[in-house]
């Protein structure tokens, strides 16, 4: 018996920037998901939660999710789900999974409250112990109470948070799921890739399809195949291709960010990668923003960079670099070059007088720099300005 392992696909989500690029990469990502359990001839997709972004799925994304899962039920493979938070409306209303099982593309084993289901695939029965989301109270009092089933092979399915990711709003240990009754635990909620063996037992978080932000964007998605026809489970990682790369890039300099840039313009990717730079100083930021915004709309212009996002010390918006709450940004002029490298204003000033008609921008930091670690030049310009 063999079964595909996925979760948290958040359908419909389109992060960063809302872009319909990146809402198509989610699809895209799922449909692979689709593709590789029909080449791997698995009897079930179990996907442990947060199918959709949204409770109230647009009817482009309800599109996308029917195109994919009518593969599955073309070739008999089953798909097998529960519910997390983002599948629950916030009020009294139907679930977007209760839709999909009543056209008869999935099965909802535990969208409200945990449920025991015994399924027939077409390699035997396998009991299946569902935990859906639910508030911290409740999902200790559901891995307390709920039954397992009576089946030569068990599976636990839950989304939840494990208290050993060391995440503050885990409420639930490993050791409160009894891992020991079941041959695989299966869990969603946690973006990561994460696997542990307890006795025998693998629990295991497939992870997020895609990213939602920059701190999944750094690392590599993967479904999960477990192989549960002996008595030893054993457990495949499958590396994802569709997911879109993203790249974390903190300069010292502007000069490191350049050719950083130049090397990403050279570099070919299936898709344009979600380019996240973090500058340490706003004075750099300020000194350099006309270089640094042609250089990033050039790439964004060519197709070689989908978007960015620059932050800096009270600096962070998408796709431009602005300061928040109107604040003007003030273009890196003379003045303000010599005024931000030499904080005294009166010998700011004297020097302005002295370099005023030089042009390069980039010899003058140089200059000054030379001028601010040197204390015996200091000390005769304080002489020469009469601050002594």
């Amino acid at each position: 018996m063999l079964i595909l392992h996925t979760s948290d696909t958040h359908l419909g989500a389109s992060k960063p920037s809302k872009l319909r690029d990146r809402e198509l990469d989610f699809y895209e990502v799922f449909d692979e998901v689709v593709e590789i359990a029909i080449k791997e001839g698995v009897d079930a997709v179990i996907h442990c939660g947060d199918l959709f972004e949204d409770a109230r799925p647009s009817p482009q994304t309800y599109y996308y999710v029917f195109k994919s899962l009518k593969k599955l039920r073309e070739v008999g493979i089953e798909f097998l789900v529960i519910a997390g938070q983002h599948d629950m409306p916030k009020v009294s209303a139907l679930s977007p999974i209760k839709v999909l099982e009543e056209v008869g593309l999935v099965k909802a084993l535990a969208i409200s409250q945990p449920l025991t289901h015994v399924v027939k695939l077409r390699s035997g029965e396998l009991g299946i112990t569902a935990i859906p989301y639910a508030d911290p109270i409740s999902i200790q009092e559901y891995v307390r109470v709920v039954k397992k089933p009576n089946t030569s092979k068990k599976l636990l399915m839950a989304h939840l948070l494990l208290k050993e990711l060391n995440i503050p709003e885990a409420h639930v240990t490993i050791n409160d799921l009894r891992v020991s009754e079941y041959d695989y635990v299966a869990l969603g909620d946690y973006h990561m890739k994460y696997e542990v063996n307890v006795g025998g037992t693998p629990v295991v978080y497939s992870g997020a399809t895609e990213s939602l932000n920059v701190l999944e964007g750094v690392n590599d998605k993967y479904v999960a195949l477990v192989d549960l026809s002996s008595d030893e489970v054993v457990v495949n990682w499958v590396k994802l291709s569709k997911p879109r790369k993203w790249f974390v890039v903190k300069p010292r300099n502007y000069e490191e960010l350049r050719k950083f840039l130049e090397g990403l313009e050279s570099s070919k990717f299936s898709k344009p990668p979600i380019l996240h730079i973090e500058i340490n100083s706003k004075e750099l930021l300020d000194l350099n923003r006309k270089l640094i915004i042609n250089l990033l709309s050039s790439l964004r212009d060519k197709g070689k960079i989908l978007t960015y996002r620059v932050e800096a010390p009270g600096v962070s918006e998408e796709g431009d670099v602005r300061y928040p709450h109107g604040e003007q940004i003030q273009t890196p002029t003379l003045e303000l070059v010599v005024h931000n490298l030499i904080k005294d204003p009166v010998i700011s000033d004297y020097v302005v007088r002295i370099v005023k008609g030089c042009d390069d921008v980039e010899f003058i930091k140089l200059l000054i720099n030379s001028i601010v670690n040197d204390s015996e030049v200091i000390s005769k310009l304080e002489k020469l300005v009469s601050i002594k």
